[in-house]
């Protein structure tokens, strides 16, 4: 693990501790391939951890008041572990998500972390761009409190199996829904735990099982393009989208009390459409998003499984047309990516990732044809909206590591 620590990184750990960090974690990013917003309705997401890393290192430290600075805000933050409140407005940004983490892990474990900690990130995945920035930084957090074993109950060793990855991917989520504030479902947090190079992800958030599945040999590329316009998860839209979901489930949980429908997941597209007019006319809309959606990850693990990746590519952009049209969490600029990407070379597919609205794009790409496909959608991009489009070629990595410093 050392190589994840860069000299930037390991000379500020030793002059804010005068020593070498103890541990180092990190954690990828990750990319939705299928499954847009399925995750928290009960549904099928497959998704992809990629090569785009937040690294945490430091050492434990005396007493209850934990320090963390941030090398890409130049921002460091300072608390009491003990007075951690989730009715607290303040802090916002990616020190919230820091604190979240240890409010979240003390919750689970009923217990205060086992001392405090002085730690310092540095990452690469792009901040508000729909790679999931947020739960790269949790997992690598949470990663680096369990490895250096500052977590009741929580060995080091529960990093080492699936079932405590996704047992530490459940409490992260937590500290998203209920510190943090935003209604996410399990999609982020599993993918940067349980990712693996060359793989995709698929996994039932209702079940919580899960299925890796091989890309291909030679893999696509996975190239993401950054529409470079940002959106905050937590400014509303989001959870807007949650809430018109869960009124559609109301609906049906109304009309057939009898058959237990908690979530979109329990409706099939049939009753959806048998009661069409009956719906209010956005609702209905969010709702046909979600089950078609759920029905192109059914399909495109049965595509994967064959090795059909051209097949799965058509399923990603059905996706986005379905985002764009049903669930109306597109943009111009997203589109614009897109439409600039079915024009390039080696494309198979892509779509919107993330939360939607801004942030980035994600196509599977011929590898062999990555540098031409990205080329070709900057200009297609300048083009169409006069801006410039980050663009960077992906691969499918392993989850979230950590270890002891060996510098």
């Amino acid at each position: 693990m050392s190589e994840a620590i860069d000299g930037r990184l390991l000379a500020d750990i030793r002059r804010s501790t005068g020593a070498n960090p103890e541990f180092v974690a990190r954690a990828p990013g990750r990319v939705e391939l299928l499954g847009n917003h399925t995750d928290y309705n009960g549904g099928l997401v497959l998704a992809a951890a990629v090569d785009r890393f937040t690294t945490v290192a430091g050492t434990a430290s005396a007493g209850t008041r934990a320090s963390v600075l941030s090398l890409n805000m130049n921002q460091g933050d300072t608390f009491d572990l003990a007075g951690l409140n989730p009715e607290s407005t303040e802090p916002q940004g990616w020190a919230r998500y820091v604190r979240g983490v240890a409010w979240a892990l003390q919750a689970d474990a009923k217990a205060p972390l086992t001392s405090a900690f002085d730690v310092t990130l540095v990452g690469n995945v792009p901040i508000g761009g729909g790679l999931s920035s947020s739960a790269s930084l949790q997992a690598a957090l949470g990663s680096w409190l369990v490895a250096a074993g500052l977590v009741p109950g929580r060995p080091a060793s529960t990093l080492d199996d699936d079932a405590g990855r996704m047992d530490l991917a459940r409490v992260l989520r937590r500290s998203e829904n209920d510190f943090v504030g935003v209604g996410s479902g399990l999609l982020d947090q599993a993918s940067v735990l349980l990712g693996r190079t060359g793989h995709a992800l698929r996994l039932d958030c209702r079940t919580l099982a899960f299925e890796r599945l091989s890309l291909g040999d030679p893999a696509p590329a996975i190239v993401v393009c950054d529409s470079t316009t940002s959106r905050q998860l937590a400014e509303g839209m989001y959870n807007r989208r949650r809430a018109e979901c869960d009124r559609v489930v109301d609906f049906f949980r109304a009309r057939n009390p009898e058959e237990g429908v908690t979530q979109l997941r329990d409706v099939s597209l049939g009753q959806l459409m048998a009661d069409w007019e009956l719906l209010d006319g956005v609702g209905r809309l969010r709702a046909r998003h979600v089950l078609t959606e759920n029905l192109r990850v059914e399909e495109g693990t049965e595509l994967l499984r064959i090795g059909d990746v051209e097949g799965f590519g058509r399923l990603m952009s059905a996706s986005h047309r379905s985002s764009r049209d049903d669930f109306e969490n597109s943009s111009r600029e997203l589109d614009a990516l897109v439409e600039s990407a079915q024009e390039a070379p080696g494309f198979l597919g892509g779509k919107l990732s993330g939360a939607g609205w801004a942030g980035c794009t994600v196509n599977l790409v011929r590898a062999e044809l990555a540098e031409e496909f990205a080329s070709a959608v900057i200009e297609g991009y300048r083009r169409r909206t006069g801006l410039l489009a980050g663009v960077s070629t992906c691969q499918a990595a392993q989850g979230a590591t950590a270890a002891p410093f060996a510098g």
